[in-house]
Parts: C-alpha cells; structure tokens; sequence
C-alpha cells in the first residue's frame, strides 16, 4: 500500500510539472515574441564594387535577369541572363529637355546598335525592393529589356572627410580633450565610416543611395567626456543611428530627418 501511494505522488507530481524541454519552447502571454518587437531596417542596395570600379551608371533588370554598367574608361557593359552580351566604347551622352538621357553606340560585330533610355522616375526593382532614380530602357540585338538605374555620381560626393559646423540649427564649437569639432570620414567604397564626436574616435558601417544614408552599428572609443562635450556626444550619436536623407554639393552634406534639416558639414581642405 505504501509503494502504491508512491507511485501515485509521482505521477500526480509528473502532471503537473511540465518538462523543461516543453517549458523550454513556451512564450509568457504578457511578453510579445522578439519577432512581434523588432522590424528590421531593410538594407540599401551596395555599389561599393561598382564605385571601386569607377562606374558612373549602373542599371539592371529581370525576366531576363540584366545588368549594365557606364564607365568612363571601360566603356558600356551590358548582360543578359538569355546570352546577350555587349562591350563598347566609351559612349557619348546625349541630354533631353525633360532629364532624360540617352545612348546609341553602333556595335563592332555589325549586330546594329544597342539603344539605351534613361528616364528620370521612382522605379523599384521587383527582385531586390531597391528603389532606383530611373526607368531604364535597353534595346539590343532585336530585343527590348526594361529594369531601373541610378547614377552614382551623387554617391560618390559623399566620399570625402566632413566636419561638423550644426546641430539641430545650432552652430557647433570644439570641445573635448583634444578640442577637436566632430568628423565623419566616409569611404562608401569599403561600407566604413570613421571620425570623432569630438571627445571619442568612432567607427562603423555606412550605406547610402542617392538619397539616404545610413550609419551603424558604430562603436566608439571609452573616454570620459564631462558637461557639454558629453551630453552633445549622446545627442551626436543618436542623431547618427537615425533614417536620414542627404543633400551633397559645393563643399557641403546635410543630413536631413523627415525632411528637415539635421547637421551640416563641410568638407576639409
């Protein structure tokens, strides 16, 4: 009767104590799945191979999957996932009135000519979600192909060593131990970003298109930075983790944050 009550206790004790395996898999009802609390930040499409190269376009497409590239001294590229492939002279340029831009470059194969469209339009492409400055159309060998394009021209402004002159409409001063003016040095070629808040070094990943720039993850170094240096330190960085959109030209960046003015730099000498 003894061993009888015993085994009856364990199996009560079994009911009602899952196993750790099961309690294992099992969400608390009060707390939402990391899934449900975090979205990630989708990516912007990287030209670091094309801005090494020197390419000044870059357009692509699908359904046939294409790519083409403009070089200043490679000349045009185009393929095609069906077989078409064309490598040519530098191109010459032709402008319209309405922002179009176009090229016509007789091919040395005595295939005809490849004629190529740039037209100025939001475009996204359907395979990566990349939005893109232009429609782009192709037409080679008796064939049409239609995708999107940028110039990298805009992009490639932005790298260049930047000093930090305001903040949120506020002219900005050095200060730190080394009284130095925060610095962004952008290389877009290799994704880096390093530079200083103006007491910490810092460094990191940078993304951009032709009209958003994103920085982070971005570590910096550990020195104390007391009053001022350090509160602008904290609001300098989270200004940085932010979605931003740029202006670049005549020695000038703006970052901007829906739309408004953020920080401005300028370019050393």
């Amino acid at each position: 009767m003894r061993f009888l009550l015993f085994g009856l206790l364990l199996f009560v004790t079994a009911c009602r104590r899952p196993s750790r395996q099961l309690a294992a898999t099992l969400t608390p009802l009060n707390k939402p799945t990391e899934a449900t609390t975090q979205t990630p930040t989708p990516s912007l499409p990287d030209f670091s191979r094309n801005l090494r190269a020197g390419d000044e376009l870059v357009a692509l497409g699908n359904d046939p999957d294409w790519s083409m590239t403009i070089n200043p001294t490679q000349g045009l590229r185009f393929k095609s996932f069906n077989g078409d492939s064309v490598l040519s002279n530098v191109p010459q340029r032709l402008n319209d009135s309405d922002g179009s831009f176009r090229f016509n470059v007789d091919l040395s194969d005595s295939a005809g000519r490849i004629r190529v469209l740039f037209r100025p339009d939001s475009c996204v492409d359907n395979a990566s979600g990349y939005r893109f400055d232009y429609r782009v159309e192709v037409d080679v060998h008796g064939k049409s192909y239609l995708g999107c394009g940028v110039s990298l021209r805009q992009i490639t402004l932005l790298q260049d060593t930047w000093v930090l002159t305001s903040f949120q409409n506020h002219t900005v001063t050095a200060g730190g131990p080394r009284n130095e003016l925060p610095r962004l040095e952008i290389s877009l070629t290799n994704q880096r970003v390093t530079g200083t808040t103006g007491c910490n070094r810092l460094s990191g990943k940078v993304q951009s298109d032709s009209r958003q720039i994103r920085f982070g993850p971005l570590v910096t170094t550990k020195m104390a930075c007391a009053g001022e240096t350090g509160r602008f330190e904290g609001d300098f960085l989270e200004a940085l983790s932010q979605p931003l959109t740029y202006r670049v030209g005549e020695g000038n960046l703006i970052l901007l944050q829906d739309g408004k003015p953020l920080m401005t730099f300028r370019k050393t000498d």
